[in-house]
């Protein structure tokens, strides 16, 4: 399974690489590009989410709610 900061990685280069796809004006190259950018953070925000969702858990009901306010 892939790292948050491995991901983060590969976000930041993929978002480089469709800005100079955008530059040359290569529409088949930048859709794809955009789908990969796009598929990446979906994937790390999903990793942090369920990150903080176990760390809430382990707390008690009763703080869960606090927290959350």
């Amino acid at each position: 399974m892939a790292t948050v900061e491995k991901l983060k990685e590969h976000l930041k280069k993929a978002q480089s690489n469709l800005a100079e796809a955008s530059k040359k004006d290569d529409p088949n190259e930048v859709r794809k590009l955009k789908k990969k950018t796009k598929r990446l953070a979906r994937k790390t925000s999903k990793i942090t989410a369920t990150e903080k969702m176990a760390e809430l858990k382990k707390k008690k009901k009763k703080d869960r709610k606090t927290t959350s306010e």
